[in-house]
């Protein structure tokens, strides 16, 4: 029996070159395993099989990338930083996922090497580390505020959403770590990106969309604005809704999609049950606007913000003296 079905045990996702020597597989099989695409390295040293990557999200493949980072250190280490972030369950952006954040916790120096960055943490810090499905990992609001201070404002702003949306009461606790690294050159942009946070934001799309307006000088959204009939039945809710101009605003993405379907439906009926609920708030005397992914990715939103002042004059001109 080929000895490296031997690690196929449910709770290992990867296993290590000594491990497979020590079960009487070569050097030389490993390599013919990796050129056949049996085997996949996910750093030096460790390797996954293949067929257990399938499927994986970036994300999810970045946090097994973690847990091997983890297996090699020599001294005590937590997840920092986006690494963090992603154990935690908030959504990063703009984050290389084949590069893991580890806090030092043995008094290690702060470097990087291939595929890792190891930072230095203080007292503070120490003190919040906690464990998070087996590893452990620096605080949920750290690890937002580390985020923030690596991260464009964009990057800041998409985990700081994700984190308040999940954990509202993470409110309190940012408002006390945004006085740590008064003197990090990014510190100025990391505590504008926690003040713009805004915890009914669903999704890193509603968040980079915002942030585009906030760029361009377009007012700010209500986030998840409820849409009622003549008689008080809800309709339905819109991502996005600018009240001056009654202008909603819907942001198309394989997230919210995702997150619409329910059991047993198809991706069709998502998209008819969707373009219904949409009608449905339209025949209230209000203009509709979407947006996509590639539409508001930063340095790219120009165009689409110039369009979107042309939908809120236009929408304010339809439908404002309509409702007056």
């Amino acid at each position: 029996m080929d000895p490296l079905l031997d690690l196929r045990l449910p709770y290992r996702d990867f296993f290590t070159r000594r491990e497979a020597l020590e079960l009487g597989e070569t050097d030389r099989s490993l390599s013919t395993a990796l050129r056949a695409g049996r085997l996949v390295r996910l750093r030096h040293g460790v390797y996954a099989f293949a067929e257990r990557l399938v499927g994986l999200q970036d994300e999810e493949r970045h946090l097994l990338l973690a847990r091997a980072a983890v297996a090699q250190q020599r001294g005590a280490v937590a997840l920092a930083g986006p690494t963090a972030a992603l154990q935690h369950g908030f959504a990063v952006f703009g984050h290389d996922l084949q590069v893991v954040h580890l806090a030092r916790l043995d008094g290690g120096s702060a470097r990087r090497e291939t595929g890792i960055v190891h930072h230095r943490i203080g007292a503070a810090v120490s003190d919040g580390i906690t464990s998070r499905n087996g590893l452990l990992t620096v605080s949920p609001e750290d690890a937002v505020w580390q985020v923030a201070l690596l991260s464009s404002l964009e990057g800041g702003v998409v985990t700081a959403d994700s984190a308040l949306h999940q954990l509202p009461a993470l409110v309190g606790p940012l408002a006390r770590v945004v006085g740590r690294s008064p003197f990090h050159p990014h510190s100025r942009t990391a505590r504008l990106a926690l003040r713009l946070a805004r915890r009914e934001a669903e999704s890193p799309g509603e968040s980079l969309t915002r942030m585009a307006c906030y760029r361009h000088g377009i007012p700010a959204p209500t986030l998840q604005h409820k849409v009622h009939d003549e008689v008080g039945r809800l309709l339905g809710v819109s991502d996005l809704y600018w009240e001056g101009c009654r202008l909603l605003g819907e942001f198309d993405g394989r997230i919210k999609y995702e997150r619409l379907r329910k059991e047993g439906e198809t991706a069709t009926d998502v998209v008819t049950r969707e373009k219904t609920r949409e009608d449905g708030m339209r025949s209230t005397g209000r203009g509709m606007s979407r947006f996509i992914w590639s539409e508001v990715q930063p340095g790219s939103t120009a165009r689409r913000m110039a369009k979107l002042r042309q939908e809120l004059e236009q929408s304010r001109r339809l439908y404002v003296r309509v409702a007056s």
